[in-house]
């Protein structure tokens, strides 16, 4: 499997959200490892895709405060509407781009 979801990478990278709405601490090297490839790949397809560490810190971006809000809603609300929030997420990262 191959890197190729925007999405679904930043849900897992910043957000600790697996594609299936499962919270779970996640760093670099187990996203490698799911997606089978290395985490230098990982990092390139961040920059890629304007979600490099180094974007996100210099964004301003309250992005602590929305993974506690994800978190709480995967383990309260359930995995749909963890994932709908993190959609919201996303999209309002991307707009301050």
């Amino acid at each position: 499997m191959k890197l190729g979801d925007p999405f679904e990478v930043f849900c897992w990278y910043y957000l600790g959200l697996s594609p299936e709405g499962e919270y779970r601490f996640v760093n670099g090297n187990h996203i490698a490892q799911r997606y089978n490839c290395s985490v230098a790949e990982v990092l390139a397809f961040l920059r890629k895709n304007q979600l490099h560490p180094d974007t996100v810190l210099n964004t301003d971006f309250p992005m602590a405060r929305y993974q506690v809000d994800v978190q709480m809603a995967a383990e309260q609300r359930g995995p749909e509407q963890a994932l709908e929030l993190a959609g919201r997420v996303f999209a309002e990262f991307q707009g301050r781009l």
